[in-house]
């Protein structure tokens, strides 16, 4: 392309983009202040607990919201709940909802909401199914209180009403959370401090969110995920732009006002500029890994997954889902991940260099003879599809049959419940990245599920250790800080023998916005209360 006809394409896209700007403006000329977003994807459902994606979990952020919340140190905080009471022997919960709780259609939200929505959450939820197998019982006392009884006191019952993410215990009406949890809800009516829009959703064009003029904000200071939601904007657009550098042509001329996750070549063009902010999201960041499938060989025997992590090299890994400069990534070897009040990567030494002549040996020793290694990955997605080429060009290096098939993410979600052998459908493992704080936790951490019971029901992979398991139930028991600490530490230890995945390494997903906007929050799902406008 000459220079000539590249500014002219650049100046036509520039026109295109301010035209549709405008045409959305023109739209709602009575709105006030609109905060425009764009988000690294458009939610194919918009029920948290139907789908776990962190885009589900950021439009339920908007319109939902939670009993309890975690704060900047990561403790969990009332947020719907006013206050609550314990028994003696800590088995028993009286939870009382703050007072004027209203959902958009304007009815009050009461404990038989609350009640359903837990129930619906725990079905699912890795945090929630453990309550449940802990005895969980929920009673109503009152429209605003209710009770949570267990069969032992456990520190995990707060902590899952808390947890932020995938998925966290968003609270929605009765009539809703009694749907199938895995069906999406028919309607998005949440209490929350928005409203969706629902007439003026345009699917892979736009979604609104109106201030809840309802809604009363915690008196405290906003705090991570807790504190007061104090909505400083009158309209949030969601606008979906899957082109990533027309998103960042809007950023620079004030079309939108925040673009979620830049692409690492862009970063510069906008980190030079004074008008926009370049900052990483939260302080824990992601984790790189990848799923090896238990059930089939090479990586049913513990030396294949050992020599699966050997051929692995984090900086390599690293560079390409975060840039080869080292700035937004670091090595991590904790299987609860880095960053968290779980860390801890005893046990990993032998796994933190690469050795291939090593690694050769473990394959051998495996029984492995030639059969075809099946990594899945998501085309659509860079940085998983980066983590599988990585990985299908190291184990060739170490002499192995490798079948790299990629597909969209929705088809690779779909096959990675296969437990066929990989010459009929089935795979050998998958690339993937989580949030970290969503790995922090043994119980809510899916990758640490290794019960060796109903296998299907499990995470992908099919992971079987009963001393594992033992540990992970060991930690929800105990409620003295320093005894639950010393299990973490039996957990990494374990983790490092069982290898349920092998790790990539730490990385960070640089968000830009407006300078101009303050009080944007630093969490690592986006949200939108508090920050302000001009």
């Amino acid at each position: 392309m000459t220079a000539r006809n590249a500014l002219l394409r650049r100046a036509v896209l520039g026109l295109c983009i301010s035209l549709a700007f405008s045409s959305l403006a023109a739209g709602q000329a009575g709105a006030e202040t609109v905060l425009r977003y764009a988000p690294s994807a458009e939610p194919r459902t918009m029920d948290p607990v139907a789908n776990f994606l962190s885009i589900t979990q950021q439009h339920a952020y908007m319109v939902y919201d939670t009993l309890f919340s975690l704060d900047e140190n990561l403790v969990p905080q009332p947020q719907m709940v006013e206050g609550f009471t314990k028994s003696g022997d800590g088995r028993v919960y009286t939870m009382t909802l703050r007072p004027g709780l209203k959902f958009h259609d304007g009815s009050p939200v009461r404990s038989a909401d609350v009640i359903a929505s837990i129930r619906r959450w725990a079905a699912r939820d890795p945090v929630g199914r453990k309550l449940t197998e802990m005895g969980m019982t929920l009673a109503v006392v009152d429209d605003r209180s209710f009770t949570v009884t267990l069969e032992a006191d456990t520190p995990l019952l707060l902590e899952g009403f808390a947890k932020p993410s995938a998925a966290a215990l968003f609270v929605m009406r009765e009539k809703e959370a009694q749907t199938d949890p895995m069906r999406p809800v028919a309607e998005v009516i949440g209490s929350g401090p928005f409203r969706f829009v629902a007439s003026e959703y345009r699917p892979g064009a736009r979604m609104v969110y109106a201030r809840n003029a309802d809604y009363v904000p915690r008196t405290e200071p906003a705090s991570y995920f807790a504190g007061g939601k104090v909505v400083k904007v009158d309209r949030v657009e969601w606008v979906i732009m899957p082109d990533s550098s027309s998103a960042v042509a809007a950023l620079q001329t004030g079309e939108i006002d925040i673009y979620e996750s830049p692409p690492l070549d862009l970063l510069p063009v906008l980190e030079r500029r004074r008008d926009v902010t370049v900052r990483v999201p939260g302080r824990q960041g992601q984790i790189g890994f990848l799923r090896p499938n238990f059930l089939h060989p090479p990586f049913n025997k513990p030396e294949g997954r050992r020599a699966l992590a050997l051929v692995m090299n984090q900086a390599d890994a690293m560079a390409m889902a975060a840039g080869a400069d080292g700035k937004y990534w670091s090595r991590c070897y904790s299987f609860l991940a880095c960053g968290g009040a779980n860390e801890d990567q005893g046990g990993t030494e032998w796994m933190q260099a690469q050795r291939m002549d090593e690694a050769r040996r473990l394959f051998q020793q495996a029984g492995y003879q030639g059969e075809p290694v099946v990594i899945i990955a998501a085309g659509d997605n860079e940085v998983i599809k980066s983590f599988g080429m990585l990985a299908a060009e190291q184990l060739r290096a170490a002499g192995l049959n490798v079948d790299l098939q990629l597909s969209d993410f929705a088809s690779m979600m779909a096959r990675r419940v296969n437990q066929a052998t990989p010459s009929q459908g089935g795979w050998s493992l998958f690339p993937m990245w989580s949030y970290s704080f969503e790995m922090d936790n043994p119980i809510a951490n899916p990758t640490m599920n290794s019960a060796c019971v109903n296998p299907a029901g499990g995470y992908p992979g099919w992971s079987c250790s009963p001393k594992l398991d033992e540990l992970r139930t060991a930690w929800t028991r105990e409620t003295d800080p320093t005894k639950r600490r010393e299990i973490i530490r039996q957990i990494q230890l374990a983790s490092a023998e069982q290898v349920p995945i092998v790790l990539l390494g730490r990385f960070f997903s640089p968000m830009a916005y407006r300078s101009s906007l303050t009080n944007l929050l630093n969490t690592p799902l986006p949200v939108f209360w508090s920050v302000s406008k001009p």
